[in-house]
């Protein structure tokens, strides 16, 4: 045994078996928040994989890119129950503000949250290596398109209109 390696190593089965059920999970969250246009069903299916990312990441700017995703999902969560009111257009007097290569169009933060949790999740695909966090960043991204499409669909073509492939 090697004293100075104070590491555990992972059986690769497990992170397998989490990300295969936090998929399971995605997608019967999305299924059911369309069916029951509920975006609080689809907000129940990213917290699990949002946290999962937020361990499994170890780079500065990716495990910080996890942490806002988890940030906003709660944040989101008070928005949609009328806890957390504002227009950020109004705030900062523009329409639309340049974000991560997006021009996101700006408003009441019930939209803004998961457009931004959007980006987000495309950088940590594009910025993540291992596999795992690529599947969570995948999961992420859906939830967080499927989110935004239920509280603002226009939001959601804006962003994927204007969007520059630029990493």
């Amino acid at each position: 045994m090697d004293q100075n390696n104070s590491e555990r190593k992972e059986n690769p089965a497990i992170p397998k078996i989490i990300c295969g059920l936090l998929t399971l999970v995605t997608i019967a969250t999305i299924l059911l928040g369309f069916y029951y246009k509920n975006p609080f069903i689809i907000i129940v299916g990213i917290i699990p994989a949002a946290i999962y990312e937020m361990v499994r990441t170890e780079g500065y700017y990716t495990r910080s890119g996890s942490i806002i995703i988890t940030i906003l999902v709660i944040l989101e969560i008070l928005a949609i129950r009328g806890l957390i009111k504002f227009n950020i257009a109004q705030w900062l007097g523009r329409e639309q503000v340049y974000f991560s290569g997006y021009w996101l169009p700006l408003g009441d933060i019930t939209f803004i949250f998961p457009a931004v949790a959007v980006i987000i999740s495309i950088v940590l695909f594009f910025r993540t290596y291992g596999i795992y966090t690529k599947w969570l960043s995948i999961l992420l991204l859906a939830s967080s398109a499927c989110l935004l499409y239920l509280v603002n669909k226009e939001t959601l073509f804006e962003l994927i209109r204007t969007q520059n492939y630029y990493y």
